[in-house]
């Protein structure tokens, strides 16, 4: 599943990453944030965000990602205090940038890939046009967490029943087993390759469909 040339920064991430290290305690090695944010930078050069603001956040999110590190976009529960704890460490990230002219400028689509960075199952990225499509609303913590992920699990979902219906099991096992038909990528990454392609690139269905990657 290769959509576009940075796919290698993602899959080099992938593959050297330590994710268990994000869930098991709040102090993290430094290595594995200076991946994460390669990861992003390899998206976005130009991303503001400062690796020791997002150090020094981290412990106070930490109990947030421990919480939600057993879920995935298709098993988590989006109850309000569920979506109220995604926008809190949502909104926090945005802030860890640097300042220019004494101001913070906040960082919407970044911020979606530190978090899938650090929780790929669970999180799902986004970009300006992707949201646009999906919810027409403000680029927040609480479009992210109350309307774009729940909008991500109900495709989700929708995909595998399918997949169940043809084939048998259920959420989880489909999910794995897509996953492995599909250079191991997560349900939630393969969400972000179809709206790349779908609603960045401009693709219609049809060839998306019929698209060789």
């Amino acid at each position: 599943m290769q959509v576009e040339g940075r796919w290698k920064f993602y899959q080099a991430y992938m593959e050297n990453a330590d994710l268990s290290v994000w869930y098991k305690n709040p102090n993290i090695p430094f290595k594995e944030g200076l991946l994460l944010f390669g990861f992003v930078h390899s998206w976005d050069p130009h991303y503001e965000g400062d690796i020791i603001q997002f150090y020094e956040l981290y412990p106070e999110i930490f109990p947030i990602i421990k919480k939600c590190s057993d879920e995935s976009i298709v098993t988590i529960n989006f109850t309000p205090a569920t979506s109220k704890d995604i926008k809190e460490i949502f909104d926090k990230l945005c802030y860890i940038t640097r300042k220019k002219f004494g101001k913070q400028k906040p960082e919407f689509t970044d911020t979606s890939k530190l978090l899938h960075g650090i929780l790929p199952d669970l999180f799902v990225m986004w970009d300006n046009n992707i949201r646009k499509a999906l919810t027409e609303d403000e680029r927040n913590g609480e479009c992210y967490s109350f309307r774009f992920l729940p909008n991500m699990q109900k495709m989700a979902k929708n995909i595998l029943d399918t997949y169940i219906d043809e084939k048998g099991g259920d959420y989880r096992s489909s999910s794995k087993n897509i996953s492995s038909l599909a250079d191991g990528y997560s349900i939630s990454k393969l969400l972000d390759e179809y709206n790349y392609l779908r609603y960045t690139k401009g693709k219609s269905l049809s060839e998306i469909i019929n698209l060789q990657i």
